[in-house]
């Protein structure tokens, strides 16, 4: 009886040992997998996790839509299709800008480039081209001429490239713009280097687009959002007047107009007459003082 007895406490203690180290062995691999957790915690925290990369993703396209939300909306209003849409640079250390690509809704015939710049609580554009036969990919701010100005250069969907050089194309020091016209239009052949088509699209009075009447001298531009109210703002130097010109709305001529002999902001409301369309074309045919050029210091349509 005794000898059972000893057996039966002797395989108690054996149990307990056992269930002992069996704990021992769980509890340490149990710590050992907290800290691995923990670890792994750790570094997910401080990498970031997926979620928290898409949080913040979105509150920074949120952020880009609060502050350029318009320019978005008109652009898809007007049946284009957003293909790029971030913050690009506006050289001056005051301003905040957005580079805006787009295309028409199958990407396969036209598109362009629009650069929106925030100046307090003002967002307009500065330049914007467009193109009729080129469907825009991307584009990136170069140093082309040296010149410590950075310049502008589009490649295309089938790698073609399309170079602007600042200064010579588009300025981004010049006032803002209010509407929404393409400045890569064309345009009677300018008399100087220095006064090239660009020049009445810069925001700029001190400067101007001049042609000679000989042979006729025009402007003609793209408003690919159309154009919404009508109003014609031509702003005049103080020689080479023209004493009015002739309009035309998408290849049809809608209206005559007269200027003013003096220089300085005049503003024609043209109304339905050019409302809704996505070219214009303005010919002079005449100057005031008989000057045998034209010329045209700022020019706007709303």
């Amino acid at each position: 009886m005794m000898g059972k007895v000893r057996l039966f406490c002797l395989a108690v203690l054996c149990f307990m040992a056992f269930t002992g180290v069996s704990c021992g062995k769980s509890d340490g691999q149990s710590d050992k997998s907290n800290a691995k957790s923990d670890q792994a915690a750790k570094q997910k925290a401080k990498s970031g996790s997926p979620l928290q990369q898409i949080a913040k993703d979105a509150l920074e396209e949120v952020s880009i839509d609060d502050e350029f939300a318009d320019g978005r909306r008109l652009v898809e209003a007007a049946g284009y299709v957003v293909k790029e849409y971030r913050a690009f640079p506006a050289q001056e250390i005051t301003k905040r800008g957005r580079i805006l690509v787009y295309t028409d809704k199958k990407g396969k015939d036209s598109g362009g480039v629009v650069f929106l710049k925030r100046t307090g609580f003002q967002v307009a554009p500065a330049w914007h081209w467009y193109f009729v036969d080129m469907v825009p990919d991307s584009v990136v701010n170069v140093e082309i001429n040296r010149d410590g100005l950075w310049d502008i250069r589009i490649v295309s969907t089938k790698g073609k490239a399309e170079e602007f050089i600042q200064g010579e194309a588009f300025s981004l020091f010049a006032k803002e713009r209010t509407d929404w016209l393409a400045m890569n239009g064309s345009s009677s052949a300018p008399l100087t280097h220095d006064s090239a088509m660009w020049k009445c699209f810069d925001g700029d009075t001190t400067t101007a687009w001049r042609s000679s009447l000989s042979g006729g001298a025009f402007i003609e531009f793209d408003v690919p959002f159309g154009v919404a109210e009508g109003n014609l703002t031509i702003c005049t130097t103080a020689s080479d007047q023209p004493r009015g010109c002739a309009v035309y709305a998408d290849g049809k001529r809608v209206e005559e107009i007269e200027l003013k002999p003096v220089a300085g902001r005049q503003a024609v409301a043209l109304g339905q007459a050019v409302r809704g369309a996505k070219k214009v074309r303005l010919e002079f045919t005449s100057a005031h003082a008989n000057a045998p050029a034209v010329a045209v210091a700022e020019l706007g349509l709303n």
